[in-house]
């Protein structure tokens, strides 16, 4: 029963520091974005090419930044969900089937708008599919000790 235990807290372990990497990852990237001016002139010129009307450059910028920590946060929302569950749910009743169900559809809808964003000019965007990967292999590998716990 040790070696399960054990084997579990190490894949436990690996799913946290996924997501760590990963948040990290998602950080570096939004405040590469919103720090580099060429990057906002392009969405600038792009926005102005749709729009007729006339936008202040600092308004667009206010607009830029919020939407950046508006997909931040969205991207955010599942590693961080994931990495809370996890802890609480591995401390307090251990993890179970629902839960690997769960997390694996959650994981494959954040690799899918990943996937979607179509950044190929960016090392982070392959990081993050990569780390998604990761996560959901490792969530998939605790099916066999969820398994043993019998508490569906």
């Amino acid at each position: 029963m040790t070696l399960n235990y054990d084997r579990t807290q190490k894949k436990l372990y690996i799913l946290l520091i996924a997501i760590g990497i990963m948040i990290l990852a998602l950080s570096m990237e939004v405040l590469m974005v919103v720090k580099d001016r060429a990057l906002f002139l392009e969405w600038y010129e792009e926005i102005m090419g749709s729009n007729p009307s006339t936008l202040p450059e600092e308004e667009a910028f206010d607009t830029y930044v919020s939407g950046q920590i508006f997909l931040y946060m969205l991207n955010l929302a599942i590693p961080v969900g994931l990495a809370l569950h996890t802890f609480y749910s591995y401390v307090k009743k251990g993890i179970n089937r629902l839960f690997i169900y769960l997390w694996t559809i959650m994981l494959l809808g954040g690799l899918a708008f990943t996937a979607i964003s179509l950044n190929f000019d960016s090392l982070f965007y392959y990081l993050r599919i990569i780390l998604y990967f990761v996560l959901i292999g490792t969530t998939l590998s605790l099916s066999k000790e969820a398994a043993n716990r019998k508490n569906w």
